[in-house]
């Protein structure tokens, strides 16, 4: 009986593995998850990274295009402003041909001057707001689908790590089992 133990203690002791190698695949092991985990963080700050270069790059596309339409449309509210110019300039011969008095002409003109430079600015208030609502609509877009994609990044790096942590899982049992068979 004692031979039997002697022998089986013997297979045992053939299968398993020196604690020194086994504490070397640990250290290794543990090693390459330390990397695999810097490797992950600088991954997540490449990411960040890109997505604040295209946040950039979609602002700086709006604010372009804003300037373009904001040109158009002073443009042509100075085209307006000319035409109201030139309608008041006609208005002023024919006031002349009436016969209205120049105080009265002095007060109409500068109404209607007044006048025309209000509308002009609620027309420009107005773009101005208009422009903004936009412009916060589409960084409100960009925004939602560049946490769309964070989340997607998450997603994936949690199952890696899960991954990760189970093949180590197995490992260490795949050892200790060895160790003991």
């Amino acid at each position: 009986m004692a031979s039997f133990k002697i022998a089986a203690l013997q297979k045992v002791l053939d299968g398993s593995v020196p604690l020194s190698e086994l504490e070397l695949a640990n250290k290794q092991y543990n090693a390459l998850t330390a990397k695999y985990r810097d490797m992950l963080q600088k991954d997540n700050l490449l990411v960040q990274r890109t997505t604040n270069m295209e946040h950039m790059e979609h602002e700086n596309e709006s604010l372009k295009a804003q300037i373009n339409f904001l040109n158009k449309e002073l443009e042509i509210t100075k085209e307006k402003l000319h035409t109201v110019e030139q309608a008041w300039e006609q208005m002023t011969k024919l006031g002349d041909d009436n016969a209205m008095d120049k105080a009265t002409k002095a007060i109409t003109n500068s109404e209607i001057s007044s006048i025309s430079k209000k509308i002009a600015m609620l027309e420009i208030k107005e773009l101005n707001e208009r422009q903004r609502a936009e412009h916060s609509q589409r960084m409100y877009e960009h925004l939602r689908n560049t946490l769309k994609q964070v989340e997607e990044r998450n997603f994936e790096l949690e199952t890696k790590f899960a991954e990760v942590s189970v093949l180590r899982i197995n490992n260490t049992i795949s050892h200790i089992l060895e160790a003991y068979s």
